[in-house]
């Protein structure tokens, strides 16, 4: 099924930019689908992705650049 394989999740990929602010990627295996822009903290780039309609299947959280 394809919603079993791990390949076809969707991914949201969390940054912190060299300004403090977090922005976010969406992900489908390696393909970037999206881009969510800058904002205050982690829990808002996901808030922010999902306003756009897409519902990440996992949250990855880099704090480092």
């Amino acid at each position: 099924m394809l919603g079993d394989d791990k390949d076809q999740q969707v991914k949201l990929r969390i940054y912190r930019a060299a300004s403090g602010q977090w922005w976010g990627r969406l992900v489908v295996g390696e393909a970037e689908i999206g881009r969510v822009g800058y904002c205050d903290s982690p829990e808002a780039v996901e808030r922010a992705a999902r306003e756009t309609g897409v519902y990440p299947d996992h949250v990855e959280i880099y704090p480092e650049n």
